[in-house]
């Protein structure tokens, strides 16, 4: 997406965009609150007992990486990853918070991975637009079970569409992809 949109999304949410330039209220959505991080980390992750949290910090080589990897910058360098516990102190796997503008709004979703880094699960926690929820659905989800950093991810061909829904998505792939290539990227140099 290109910044000017974005730019005039936050002027609308603001309301000081242009008035032939704002979308209406309809077209932006309400927000839907579906889960805690706490509550998908307990769906993805079965006898989660404990949860540690890792800040990390990518190099600017590693950023360099993901936007060559994935075609567009990483929003931060920090990415805080979860590392759910079984009762006996078993590393579950890895998972990551990320959010990705859907058409208006950004959706906030929770990427969980197994130690191996393929993914386990998927779940929508925020979404905020006005069309296009269907991407919160468990059919739809399951699409990124077993999908690892070095799967490209693409619409109608890795991950089937949801007919109405095509920039949540794009926005959903982007931001799979985006959280496995960084998980990659990090546990080649950190303990994970």
């Amino acid at each position: 997406m290109s910044r000017a949109p974005f730019v005039l999304i936050l002027l609308a949410l603001a309301g000081q965009a242009p008035a032939g330039e704002r979308p209406s209220e309809e077209e932006i959505g309400s927000v839907q609150v579906y889960l805690t991080p706490g509550e998908a980390l307990r769906e993805i992750f079965e006898g989660v007992a404990a949860v540690d949290t890792v800040v990390a910090v990518l190099t600017p080589e590693e950023l360099r990486e993901v936007h060559d990897r994935i075609g567009a910058a990483a929003p931060s360098d920090t990415v805080v990853v979860y590392r759910p516990r079984s009762a006996g102190g078993t590393v579950l796997g890895l998972a990551v918070v990320a959010e990705e503008i859907g058409k208006y709004r950004p959706i906030t979703f929770l990427v969980g991975t197994g130690p191996d880094r393929t993914v386990r699960g998927v779940e929508v926690l925020v979404y905020r637009e006005s069309r296009g929820g269907e991407v919160r659905r468990a059919r739809f989800l399951r699409q990124y079970r077993g999908k690892d950093a070095g799967d490209p991810i693409r619409t109608n061909r890795d991950v089937l569409n949801v007919a109405g829904a095509t920039l949540s998505v794009n926005a959903m792939n982007h931001g799979v992809k985006r959280v496995l290539v960084q998980l990659e990227l990090l546990a080649a140099r950190m303990d994970l």
